[in-house]
């Protein structure tokens, strides 16, 4: 029973639910108010009453987490005109569609305020802030409306229709907050107001105090970079690479305390604790000096940072800068460091050319980085292969804060206990993503692990090592070791049976995996 009308919520929600799911496929938006019978649609408050009630409570009745997720995450905009949703990857990308004209207006905007401290003081008029208000320091609703309409026609062209069978004048209207509480400016201008104003907002207020702070700094004849892109792009450039420092930090520096644990406890030989500390420094080791490289280059604005390339050794996906470190990764890939010379160049030595590129002693920590790297991607018995690990920490301790201005970042319990409880919810959800056999064995054989052991295992040679010991550990039951046996040899298993793998990797301890294995027989 809706306020005005009664309907049948089955054949009302189905036809919404098929355009939500589309619409998050898609990255898109969808029409719920054009799916809505005309004498059911005219009221706005069994239009709201039908979207918020009704088919909340249908998705939650059929279990439907997948939808009910995508309408919880996106943003539906109801009012008298239209009843729209927006999915949230389309959300998303909206935002980042709008950098380039954020960081234009930035810009000027920045010159405007700091010539008018020239002539008025730093305060202004009246002793009033120059920038900082979202007034004054905001682009314009209609050039982020422009900017929206060019990448997403569809909705360009609705906006369109909408304005031109519409009395009102949407044009003159055109203020980030609307001057008519309720009134609807078609369904483009909405959009922007409701997804994007405080994203907007923050961001222009952020870009145009950091190039307010450039102009300044030159002004006062403090050397600062003279990239093309703007300040706030430079300041969102050093935050990512911070979190991703960080982050392979924390990672290095667990998977160091794993070994020194299998060590302590006599569990693989000596032969077996070196090739994971080797493999270790070939993968989250490469990992940190690519990315202590590629920074070191963005930071002294060198020419010449093109002449290097990084070979991968396998097909995991780790980001450099730029981007968080995986937490959730399987492995990480074993990068080399490689003269990348222009067309007709000579040939030169990466680690020597490194070292002619950077100032100071930057090219030789780096140097030193990648060699323990190189040495630990040779299986030859080097006789400090024992030693590699502890080698590569000390270097990034000596030389993080020369190299890129801040420490080495030490783990403490409260951020390891964080980054396994976001590797293992990361692992969850890609082990229900995945079909492919051998990923769900090595997903699963992470995850028991951990949930019976607390510690963190990565890459192929300490996974395997790990699970050829799975017999032996009291807390797996024997019917686990099995399973995930049978799923190593067989090309082809059931369905069944990978499903069964999958509740195991599921399992919150060791008790829960013990009654999946019973129900299982």
């Amino acid at each position: 029973f809706l306020v005005h009308t009664i309907i049948d919520p089955e054949i009302i929600c189905q036809p919404l639910e098929v355009a939500i799911q589309s619409a998050a496929l898609n990255f898109g938006y969808a029409d719920l108010r054009s799916l809505i019978p005309l004498d059911v649609a005219s009221n706005n408050d069994d239009v709201e009453q039908i979207i918020n009630g009704c088919l909340v409570d249908a998705l939650k009745s059929q279990q439907d987490t997948a939808t009910f997720d995508a309408l919880m995450k996106g943003t539906t905009i109801i009012n008298a005109d239209i009843a729209l949703f927006f999915s949230h990857d389309m959300n998303k990308e909206s935002v980042q569609m709008l950098d380039a004209e954020i960081e234009r207006y930035s810009k000027q905007r920045a010159k405007e305020i700091v010539d008018n401290k020239i002539g008025t003081g730093a305060c202004g008029k009246k002793g009033k802030p120059a920038y900082g208000s979202t007034a004054v320091d905001m682009i314009s609703l209609r050039e982020v409306v422009n900017c929206i309409g060019n990448n997403y026609p569809d909705l360009k062209q609705s906006q369109q229709e909408y304005e031109g069978g519409s009395s009102c004048k949407c044009e003159s209207s055109l203020s980030w907050i609307s001057d008519q509480v309720g009134r609807c400016d078609g369904p483009l201008i909405e959009f922007c107001r409701t997804v994007l104003h405080r994203d907007v907002e923050c961001k222009c207020s952020r870009a145009v105090r950091a190039e307010v702070a450039s102009l300044e700094s030159t002004r006062q004849g403090v050397s600062v970079s003279d990239r093309a892109v703007g300040a706030a792009t430079q300041m969102d450039t050093q935050e990512e690479f911070e979190t991703s420092f960080k982050d392979l930090c924390h990672l290095l520096q667990i998977m160091s305390k794993t070994i020194e644990n299998f060590n302590a406890r006599d569990l693989f030989t000596s032969a077996e604790i070196t090739s994971m500390k080797r493999e270790c420094v070939a993968g989250i080791g490469s990992c940190l000096a690519r990315l202590l490289t590629e920074y070191c280059m963005y930071r002294n604005n060198v020419e010449g940072s093109r002449t290097f390339a990084y070979s991968r050794q396998d097909n995991n996906i780790i980001s450099s800068i730029g981007t968080q470190a995986h937490v959730s990764a399987l492995g990480f890939p074993s990068y080399s460091l490689q003269f990348n010379p222009a067309d007709g160049g000579e040939q030169k030595n990466p680690l020597q050319c490194l070292r002619e590129t950077l100032p100071g002693s930057s090219g030789l920590n780096l140097i030193n980085l990648w060699k323990v790297c190189s040495n630990a991607r040779v299986e030859d018995g080097n006789k400090d292969g024992d030693e590699l690990l502890e080698q590569f920490i000390s270097h990034l301790e000596d030389s993080c804060l020369t190299l890129v201005g801040i420490p080495f970042s030490v783990l403490d319990k409260k951020t390891e206990k964080k980054i396994l409880a976001a590797r293992r919810q990361g692992l969850i959800e890609r082990l229900k993503k995945s079909s492919q056999q051998d990923e769900i064995l090595s997903i699963c054989v992470i995850l028991i692990y951990q949930q019976t052991k607390n510690l963190m295992i990565s890459g192929k040679t300490m996974t395997s090592m790990v699970m050829n010991r799975f017999g032996q550990e009291k807390k797996i039951p024997t019917r686990v070791t099995e399973v995930l046996l049978n799923l190593k040899r067989e090309n082809n298993v059931s369905p069944e049976l990978l499903l069964l793998v999958k509740q195991f990797g599921n399992a919150k301890n060791s008790k829960a995996l013990a009654a999946i294995c019973e129900t299982s027989l």
